[in-house]
């Protein structure tokens, strides 16, 4: 899928090149507030896929590939979908994947696992009071971008790791692709907020998550 498509035409050719694939690291459990406005949480609402919203992999996802997963969707539309997975950091740093980055990294990043498609390119999300140039803005305050020069200027001006996350891939979907997925109910849909998208745990995200929509020990009936 063209990724310049889905996201803005100036994305393309933007993606910060990188090397090898990555080895997932484990994450110690922290809990996460919920979420400030119960309302939206609720399934009767019946939500639609739209920038902004978290996909949460159902309990028995039939993809590996997502089991377990949270992913902010960055843009959906006729063409189809793309979104980055949240919670699955790497053992990878930055000087893996991008050395001549590496010396500018004064806070080692991780990076996240963001999805099987386009594994050679490094995104970002980065949180931030004005919106910078070549960027898309996806939550308030939140922005995606693909640019190596604005990522060169976080770097240099030691922004944390709570306000910058980086991602190795992304996930794509053709047109009408996951829109198939949800009917199958692979997936809910959730109101993404600035605690799950920069949670310090990120490996507890989905945990809590699922709890909502699918809480422990619920008899699940078959589909």
């Amino acid at each position: 899928m063209d990724i310049g498509t889905l996201i803005l035409g100036w994305l393309m050719g933007l993606w910060v090149g990188c090397g090898p694939a990555l080895g997932l690291a484990a994450d110690p459990p922290s809990a996460i507030p919920p979420h400030p406005n119960p309302a939206l949480l609720h399934p009767d609402l019946h939500p639609q896929p739209e920038q902004g919203m978290l996909l949460i992999a159902r309990r028995d996802m039939p993809d590996p590939r997502f089991r377990d997963s949270v992913i902010l969707l960055l843009a959906h539309n006729a063409e189809g979908s793309m979104g980055v997975i949240i919670n699955r950091p790497s053992r990878a740093t930055l000087g893996d994947v991008v050395p001549d980055l590496a010396k500018l990294d004064k806070r080692p990043h991780p990076i996240y696992f963001g999805g099987p498609v386009g594994m050679q390119n490094l995104s970002f999300l980065v949180r931030q009071g004005s919106p910078p140039k070549k960027a898309l803005e996806v939550l308030d305050g939140v922005y995606f971008s693909a640019d190596r020069p604005l990522l060169e200027t976080l770097l240099n001006t030691d922004t944390s790791s709570s306000e910058l996350h980086l991602y190795l891939g992304y996930a794509g979907w053709a047109p009408g692709q996951l829109e198939g997925e949800l009917e199958r109910e692979d997936w809910h849909l959730h109101q993404a907020t600035l605690t799950a998208v920069f949670s310090d745990s990120p490996a507890e995200v989905w945990r809590r998550l699922i709890e909502i929509y699918e809480p422990a020990g619920q008899l699940v009936l078959a589909r």
